[in-house]
């Protein structure tokens, strides 16, 4: 589905920073170690990820990322890169496998604190959108924990994904408490939405 889906733009921050925003490959980390430096910017923000990202799990991560990217018709990956450095990263992921659900895209993204607020999130995952129409997915989904304010504005208030349900204690955090996860999704095919 997402084998020959490219994409390679420049895109100009609130701040006037010029990043690079393309499909990422196993190449794109490996150049620079962007691998590890996108590990230790990820466990900065991992109290918003499903992941720890924590320094002896960087090798397991790694293995399982690079699968992640070398399955070229399921998994998208688009990142953002700023002086060599990968500094976001948004996927989106489909199950061919399943008939019935092959029509919808599961997505997620994380970006280095230092580029948080500038556009790029918005940016990135219109491409996304874009891209999954493009290829005749039908409906987004993704999810979010209660209390990342950020990501509810960007996703619903910005980007117009509607919260559908919320999984009660669904995660727990390193400080002991645990939070919902907020369970989001768009249409993005328009011939579906009921009138």
């Amino acid at each position: 589905m997402f084998e020959n889906s490219e994409i390679s733009e420049e895109f100009k921050l609130k701040d006037g920073r010029v990043v690079l925003i393309k499909r990422l490959s196993i190449e794109d980390y490996e150049k620079n170690n962007n691998y590890e430096f996108a590990h230790n910017w990820l466990n900065q923000v991992n109290k918003y990820l499903l992941g720890e990202f924590e320094k002896e799990d960087l090798q397991q991560n790694k293995d399982y990322f690079y699968n992640k990217l070398s399955n070229k018709a399921e998994d998208l990956m688009i990142g953002a890169i700023y002086n060599q450095r990968i500094i976001a990263s948004a996927g989106v992921s489909v199950n061919l496998k399943l008939i019935k659900m092959k029509h919808v895209g599961n997505w997620g993204i994380s970006m280095h604190p230092d580029f948080q607020n500038q556009g790029l999130g918005a940016k990135i995952l219109k491409i996304i959108e874009d891209i999954a129409k493009e290829r005749g997915l039908k409906r987004l989904e993704a999810d979010f924990f209660e209390g990342n304010e950020v990501a509810e504005h960007l996703y619903v208030r910005k980007l117009g994904y509607e919260i559908e349900g919320r999984r009660k204690y669904a995660a727990l955090l390193k400080d002991g408490t645990y939070v919902d996860k907020i369970i989001m999704g768009k249409i993005i095919d328009k011939s579906l939405e009921k009138k």
